[in-house]
């Protein structure tokens, strides 16, 4: 299935392929590489490349460059390979999302054949970049659909009362999208609501989520002000505070991809068409997120 790169990429193309590879934005891309990982990396898809001390993506570009075709393809689908991340596949749904966004640029994008990743051109492919969309998916299924959905109240969580009244509307809202058949908007409404959720428990023990060792810190090593921090990092500090549990926080990631497609460019590049059946899962996230939160709270 795989289609082998016609030409060299445009230099925009490796330029994101390098920062993907160095992996210093955590809040895009899975796994941080250091000196001697970046030498490991390029070892594991037999690549003679060991790095000399310079900059890191300097270096990484400069190796980029230098492939052949066929090795550079090894390149990109090694990042979106589940082997690169151990079996984790939170880490592996992240690398999807950042790849397809950078082949974009190439008008190509990466599928999966089980866990085998193969890199097609975007008029070829049809199906979705991960599986945890398809619907005979049995960990979402299983977890969230087949659940019973009960209504949790918000109000129980004590927060500004102001901002529970919104994040009930939304909620509201969210639920009115799917009976409408609006599921992508429905999706939207229910990521956003999580946000807005983990952020009024986070205002409401600031304490706890600031000195939480997943909390995100500036270039001076200081935590962040919530207002600079990403649902990516609500998600994983309430884990490791204990206010979501681990499946939620696996599958309140996933919800979180899904909103990030509410930029258009995005949605083209992965081809996501979401239907009813997927925003009622996304929902039932919301809907268990909430319930850890109040099972805290109380």
């Amino acid at each position: 299935m795989s289609v082998y790169l016609k030409q060299k990429p445009d230099v925009a193309t490796l330029d994101s392929l390098a920062d993907f590879i160095c992996g210093d934005d955590k809040d895009k891309y899975p796994e941080y590489r250091s000196s001697s990982f970046l030498t490991r990396f390029f070892e594991n898809i037999n690549i003679k490349a060991s790095h000399d001390g310079s900059t890191r993506k300097w270096w990484v570009l400069d190796v980029l460059k230098q492939l052949p075709l066929t090795n550079l393809e090894n390149v990109i689908l090694r990042l979106v390979d589940i082997r690169e991340y151990k079996g984790d596949r939170v880490k592996l749904e992240m690398a999807s999302r950042a790849m397809n966004d950078i082949m974009f640029m190439e008008n190509m994008r990466v599928v999966f054949n089980g866990k085998d990743p193969a890199l097609v051109s975007i008029k070829q492919s049809s199906s979705p970049i991960i599986t945890v969309n398809e619907k005979n998916t049995s960990d979402t299924e299983d977890i969230f659909i087949e659940k019973e959905f009960k209504d949790n109240d918000i109000a129980i969580l004590g927060l500004d009362s102001i901002i529970e009244g919104i994040l009930k509307e939304r909620i509201n809202e969210s639920r009115q999208c799917i009976a409408h058949k609006a599921p992508l908007s429905s999706i939207f409404m229910a990521g956003s609501t999580l946000e807005g959720l983990l952020l009024g428990v986070a205002s409401k023990y600031p304490k706890k989520f600031n000195e939480s060792s997943a909390s995100p810190k500036d270039s001076n090593g200081k935590v962040k002000a919530f207002q600079d921090w990403t649902l990516d990092n609500f998600i994983n500090v309430a884990h490791e505070t204990g206010f979501l549990g681990l499946d939620v926080k696996k599958f309140s990631h996933v919800l979180r991809d899904f909103r990030n497609y509410i930029h258009p460019f995005q949605q083209a590049s992965s081809n996501f068409t979401p239907d009813e059946h997927t925003a009622k899962i996304c929902l039932q996230v919301l809907n268990s997120a909430i319930a850890d939160l109040i099972k805290v709270s109380k």
